[in-house]
């Protein structure tokens, strides 16, 4: 397992919504073998609840992230 694996390209579930150039959120991400938290950033203001793509790695525990729907899942 690495222990420094990035969390970009990762997807998660926001547990505090984002609100775009307000302020971050706060996202669940699965990843090193177990659940971490991390200050998520938007363009636009994003629920809480929405599913998102980590685009980007930022300093500090935080990441950039958009809203992300599984192409792969049919509903």
């Amino acid at each position: 397992m690495d222990a420094d694996r990035s969390p970009e390209g990762q997807t998660g579930v926001l547990l505090i919504g984002t609100r775009g150039p307000a302020g971050p959120g706060e996202v669940l991400l699965r990843i090193r073998g177990g659940t971490e938290t991390y200050r998520a950033y938007s363009e636009v203001p994003l629920a809480k609840g929405t599913t998102v793509l980590v685009v980007e790695s930022l300093p500090h525990r935080a990441v950039e992230v958009i809203a992300w729907t599984d192409p792969f899942t049919s509903n």
